[in-house]
């Protein structure tokens, strides 16, 4: 089963009274499990807009989107026997500002407070909480803090929490690591691969961080100008030499790697993912 996106288009109204096209023909298939997506454009590129229709928060201007048994169209607002909100439970949206998801008087009552709107028990929240607190990385004492007496990295972890605490089927975080310092952003992207394998789900990661991108992603959606320009591995986008016309940067490790080549002729063996791999591949090279 997968999310399928097929030639769909979505119009902003601008204050103008004029229509924005913020994506354009886009044909798309997600899988709900073993992905681990990156999803990068510059600003204005449509990429929040795409995950938005992941959730049902936007539905179609023309075109349909598939998932979970439902096709999704511009007509499906209309039928007041559509529901949509099963879709919303399988596809965790984390906006980017952890303050528009916390608002109760205790972590445990926001985390739980998702489930418990869909039907979950009491007790079965609870335990979902004190499970997902623990799957962010923090322990069961944040349970009893006030969501706003947490540094902007916590307030991240507990957001991304909530969603977990609601078992979705596919992860989509609009810009998780924006605003944290190295040591932060490093734990926090290790979160997202402990949740991609241990638990099998699909994560799709919306940044502009392209060492994140290089490091942990499985696969690329580059979007230019509402549409999906390249679909494919990490190593293939930052070998491409048109990147630079979709205003992407290329990794720091791929910077040195493609340097050592460049300045000393020094050919490091593959393409390391990270600094601990090129330092173990520029090890080999000088013994």
């Amino acid at each position: 089963m997968a999310i399928e996106f097929e030639r769909v288009n979505y119009e902003y109204q601008a204050f103008d009274g004029k229509a924005y096209l913020a994506l354009a023909d886009v044909n798309l298939s997600i899988n709900l499990e073993g992905e681990f997506i990156a999803l990068v454009g510059e600003t204005g590129s449509g990429k929040s807009t795409l995950a938005q229709h992941m959730n049902a928060l936007l539905t179609p201007t023309q075109g349909r989107v598939r998932m979970f048994g439902l096709t999704i169209s511009r007509d499906t607002t209309r039928d007041k026997h559509v529901k949509l909100n099963p879709i919303r439970q399988k596809v965790g949206l984390v906006f980017q500002f952890p303050e528009y998801q916390l608002f109760e008087e205790t972590v445990l009552k926001d985390i739980t407070f998702g489930p418990r709107n869909y039907g979950v028990s009491e007790e079965e929240a609870t335990a979902r909480a004190k499970k997902a607190i623990h799957t962010v990385g923090l322990d069961s004492s944040y349970l009893e803090r006030s969501p706003f007496s947490l540094s902007g990295g916590e307030k991240k972890r507990v957001s991304i929490a909530g969603i977990l605490a609601m078992e979705p089927s596919v992860l989509v975080l609009d810009e998780p690591t924006s605003g944290l310092d190295p040591l932060g952003r490093k734990a926090l992207l290790e979160v997202f691969k402990n949740i991609h394998e241990q638990e099998g789900k699909s994560v799709m990661l919306i940044t502009h961080d392209m060492d994140a991108v290089y490091e942990y992603a499985k696969r690329v959606l580059v979007m230019r100008e509402g549409n999906v320009v390249y679909d494919g591995a990490p190593s293939q986008l930052f070998t491409r030499r048109n990147i630079r016309v979709w205003n992407l940067d290329v990794p720091d490790v791929l910077k040195v790697t493609f340097a050592l080549k460049d300045r000393f002729n020094l050919e490091v063996p593959g393409l390391p993912r990270n600094r601990r791999e090129l330092l173990e591949a520029m090890r080999e090279v000088l013994a």
